[in-house]
């Protein structure tokens, strides 16, 4: 029995099927797979990414948990409100979108540059929903069911991590897909935590992304070098793919 955690993939496909073949010749049907957030954006592939792993889930013999990250969230908030445009301002979202609709990301993006200061001041309402209805009715619901952690006998995974002055996983609030203050360098708990989101790779002499350890935190977030990092616990045993363009591969 062992917990495997994948780390931010950021839209990126060919870097997730590396490390999804390195693990799976690893994997028993007593082994939990826990996908950290962070599966869109930025790259070009975010519907090839989420599609990868819903394949991947279906064919491992492993229990697989998907988690809420970040850009997850902030795209989450625009379904439910058109006029809520964080994701769309502040994280790339057009670039999933057009992953998924060309022409639903025309529309967006023409209709957000009708006025783009009013956008800052959540008065105007763009057409997402042209984005969900383009959607897999199965990625919406991958989208829809996603945990703010995962705790199995080997770790506590989260996005975000922890907040180190909060004991209860249950009180961790935002902190778990954001961070809390002080994560990972205060963070003196006996459970291991496994997270993403930091972006906060320990960079070599060779110029090569690991992942950052910090006591008994793991954080696997080295997907902006292009790579893209695993870890299965008991271990720490590290899988990673090979450096790829960090836009993916995709036109």
């Amino acid at each position: 029995m062992a917990t495997f955690a994948v780390g931010d993939i950021h839209g990126q496909l060919a870097p997730l099927v590396e490390v999804l073949s390195a693990i799976t010749a690893d994997l028993t049907a007593d082994d939990t797979v826990v996908f950290l957030g962070d599966y869109i954006d930025r790259g070009r592939e975010s519907q090839a990414c989420v599609e990868a792993i819903l394949a991947f889930s279906a064919a491992t013999p492993a229990t697989v948990v998907c988690l809420m990250g970040n850009h997850e969230e902030w795209m989450l908030d625009a379904w439910r409100d058109p006029t809520h445009h964080s994701w769309l301002l502040g994280m790339d979202g057009l670039r999933t979108v057009r992953s998924y609709s060309p022409e639903a990301a025309h529309a967006i993006g023409t209709a957000a540059q009708r006025d783009p200061v009013a956008l800052y001041g959540g008065a105007v309402a763009l057409p997402y929903q042209l984005f969900v209805d383009a959607m897999p009715a199965a990625h919406r619901a991958f989208f829809r069911t996603l945990r703010t952690f995962h705790e199995t006998p080997d770790c506590v995974c989260t996005h975000g991590g922890v907040d180190p002055a909060i004991e209860s996983l249950a009180d961790q609030g935002d902190a778990l897909i954001w961070g809390g203050p002080g994560f990972p360098d205060d963070y003196t708990g006996s459970r291991p935590i496994v997270y993403g989101h930091h972006d906060d790779a320990t960079i070599d002499a060779d110029d090569w992304p690991h992942a950052r350890v910090i006591g008994c935190t793991f954080g696997l977030d080295t997907i902006s070098h292009g790579v893209l990092t695993a870890i299965r616990l008991p271990g720490p045993r590290f899988y990673q793919s090979g450096r790829h363009d960090r836009r993916g591969e995709a036109d």
